[in-house]
């Protein structure tokens, strides 16, 4: 499951409990607040009965005193057709209070209406009787209303029950699912990414083997699997580093171990040699050391290129006497091979570093005369384009398997075909492909069989308008000529 639905998931389960716990005492509060008005109109009503009935007890008390011609010395006076008209007026309240009541209710205020009308026109012989119905109907009123009242108070207490129920039941759903939610996240996502986080400190501390288990929501495992998948970038790094220092260690070794041997011979000699041996014993060395300078030179290159600061200076050149140096300049290093040239009559006008350009020229010559080590012809060929030049090398030497064809170009990565034999550290076609590049053009490699011959075939792409791909260092960022540009 991803940490995004996990997350999705529990807020819709919290929120949709919220909402239920807010639904519910919406509920309650709705309910409540009808059976208190049920209430609050049951108890009206029962006041309004009761004041009808002692009106009514009023109107007969006042109609015998009238009748045996006693005057009331108490209060002010009060006529017998007022106290009828009071009587009128509460029982149209009545009528009102009970016009949303039950049945049963408007049943009995019909019967109060009734007995009131029947009262009021009874003659004096029957008013007592008359009087008594009246009073047993408004009596049947106050006990049905007290009734409802009752009832309603019942449902109230029911309501507060069940919304203490509701509430409960929501509060222990919610803390449950909290506490589950928080359960699922220490088990699924906080452990998880502490074990990452003591996987961290403990690479930190040096302990480069250790790996993580991908365990989790998908985003958690995606982060463990980048980080095992970094501990072993980082160890194979090692690797090649270490691999790299004992190559560079064994290349310089090589040249060195030539410098001092061909310097013994001249020391340890009783006599100096003749002439000859001399030159020849310097000519090794000064081989060697050119040898050595190379090897330098390139991890200096290398060091400037992941700077970003290796200097380039551009300007107008030959590109085809540039070639014919480079390869006039290895003819004598291999009489085992043949330098075949084929390049237009006339000057190829290019804008480059010339000295960048001749230094992978001669990267790419070396390279085809070091893995060609049966000896054969190395041809070399300069093809003018539409928009670009192109220089080809190609060599019958062992070639290059099509899944290197990318990997040689890594710093310190050269070809498994017996490269174990063949000096170098796997620097030179970086280093000539990152220039290439800065010159706007690209470095590639392909088979020669395409070509109808074994070994391999690396052609150098550079722009014909170099002008355009390699603008004048002051309209890149201000620099004057010849200072340092970066390349990528």
């Amino acid at each position: 499951m991803r940490l995004r639905t996990f997350v999705v998931a529990s807020t819709c389960a919290l929120l949709l409990l919220g909402v239920g716990s807010a639904v519910g005492l919406a509920w309650a509060t709705l309910r409540l607040q009808q059976q208190a008005s049920r209430l609050a109109d049951a108890i009206v009503r029962v006041r309004a009965a009761d004041d009808l009935k002692f009106s009514l007890f009023l109107v007969q008390v006042l109609g015998e005193a009238q009748r045996a011609g006693v005057q009331d010395s108490v209060g002010p006076p009060v006529s017998v057709e007022t106290q009828r008209a009071r009587v009128h007026e509460q029982l149209r309240q009545v009528e009102r209070l009970t016009r949303g009541a039950a049945p049963d209710e408007q049943v009995e205020v019909a019967a109060v209406r009734a007995g009131v009308e029947r009262y009021l026109a009874a003659p004096p012989e029957t008013e007592r009787d008359r009087l008594r119905e009246c009073v047993a109907a408004a009596d049947a009123l106050v006990r049905s209303s007290t009734e409802h009242a009752e009832g309603a108070r019942a449902d109230a207490q029911g309501v507060q029950r069940r919304a203490r129920v509701i509430g409960g039941l929501f509060a222990l759903s919610l803390v449950l699912g909290a506490a589950l939610a928080l359960l699922a996240a220490r088990t699924g996502i906080f452990r998880p990414l502490g074990a990452i986080r003591h996987a961290l400190a403990a690479f930190r501390s040096g302990q480069r083997e250790l790996h993580v288990d991908q365990e989790g929501p998908l985003e958690v495992r995606e982060i463990a699997a980048e980080f095992n998948q970094l501990v072993d970038t980082l160890n194979r790094a090692d690797a090649r580093q270490l691999q790299f220092l004992a190559g560079v260690a064994h290349d310089l070794r090589t040249p060195l171990n030539a410098l001092k041997l061909s310097a013994q011979v001249l020391l340890r000699a009783p006599a100096l040699p003749p002439p000859e041996r001399v030159r020849e014993a310097l000519g090794r060395i000064s081989a060697q050391i050119d040898r050595l300078e190379r090897m330098v030179g390139d991890l200096l290159d290398r060091t400037r290129i992941e700077a970003g600061n290796l200097e380039l200076r551009p300007e107008a050149c030959d590109l085809r006497a540039l070639l014919a140096e480079v390869v006039e300049l290895h003819r004598p290093s291999s009489p085992q091979h043949e330098l075949a040239l084929e390049a237009p009559d006339a000057r190829v006008p290019l804008r480059c570093d010339p000295t960048r350009i001749s230094q992978v020229l001669t990267n790419l010559l070396s390279n085809a005369i070091k893995y060609s080590p049966g000896g054969g012809t190395i041809r070399v060929r300069l093809e003018l384009e539409e928009a670009q030049v192109s220089v080809s090398v190609t060599d019958p030497g062992l070639g290059v398997p099509p899944h290197e064809r990318e990997r040689i170009f890594e710093p310190f990565k050269r070809s498994s075909s017996r490269s174990a034999e063949i000096p170098g550290v796997g620097l030179g076609l970086s280093v000539s492909r990152r220039i290439a590049r800065a010159h706007g053009g690209e470095l590639e490699v392909q088979d020669a069989g395409d070509a109808g011959a074994q070994g391999s075939t690396f052609r150098l792409r550079l722009p014909r308008a170099g002008a355009d791909a390699l603008p004048e260092p002051e309209k890149r960022s201000g620099r004057e000529p010849g200072d340092s540009l970066p390349l990528g």
